[in-house]
């Protein structure tokens, strides 16, 4: 498992360009990135924005949770630049896929390259909270489930669930995104490797032998 610091926010929006950059030249066809909201949402679309058009016609995004009151995530990544490059013609709607209720969010064979995802204060990532876990891997087939108890609100979300990561992001790089004072307990937490997924839900990809990456802008972490 790789560490890599940030000096600022900022430069997650060029992690995100030299990732593209990578896939771009070593795969062919379609590129497939999953992406959160919240406070990581503005670097990661910028970084994927700062991408040359051949890169970007190829790429397929898909929100990995969605809030179904209040701030959507969606309506977040179009205020962050997904609104005026759908209208400059740069990205097309249809290259964001926003997760639905019993609806796969790619079918078995889709395969994601890259995965960012935002830890909570708490471990948590996606919509997936600490006890959530055997419950939302059992539960249903689709990879996708509905959230109506969240501890943080809104209550009611759609999330990809464990299964669904294990699904579509088993062969992806991951980046695990622990970023501002707040997330220091979680990070110190995930590093110290004594948390199951039940607890500390972030711990379930390194459990399961994923391709993990940290990525802090937290200094003073222990290596």
């Amino acid at each position: 498992m790789e560490t890599l610091y940030l000096e600022r926010l900022e430069d997650l929006s060029l992690l995100v360009h030299d990732d593209l950059i990578e896939y771009a030249l070593i795969s062919d066809g379609l590129l497939h990135v999953g992406i959160p909201g919240g406070r990581s949402a503005k670097p990661l679309v910028q970084g994927i924005l700062s991408c040359p058009p051949e890169i970007l016609s190829r790429l397929c995004i898909y929100l990995v949770d969605e809030r179904l009151s209040g701030e959507t995530n969606f309506s977040t990544l179009l205020d962050v630049g997904l609104k005026e490059a759908f209208a400059s013609g740069l990205l097309k709607p249809e290259q964001l896929v926003v997760p639905q209720r019993e609806k796969p969010l790619m079918g078995n064979d889709g395969k994601l390259s890259l995965l960012y995802l935002g830890v909570g204060e708490d471990g948590h990532i996606a919509s997936l909270f600490p006890s959530s876990y055997p419950l939302l891997d059992e539960q249903g087939k689709e990879g996708i489930a509905l959230v109506d108890n969240s501890p943080k609100p809104p209550a009611q979300r759609i999330t990809v669930t464990y299964r669904g990561f294990r699904t579509w992001a088993k062969q992806a790089k991951i980046r695990l995104l622990f970023l501002g004072e707040s997330k220091r307990e979680a990070l110190l937490r995930f590093l110290l490797g004594k948390e199951g997924a039940s607890s500390l839900p972030c711990r379930f990809f390194v459990l399961e032998g994923f391709t993990v990456t940290v990525v802090t802008d937290l200094k003073g972490i222990p290596k």
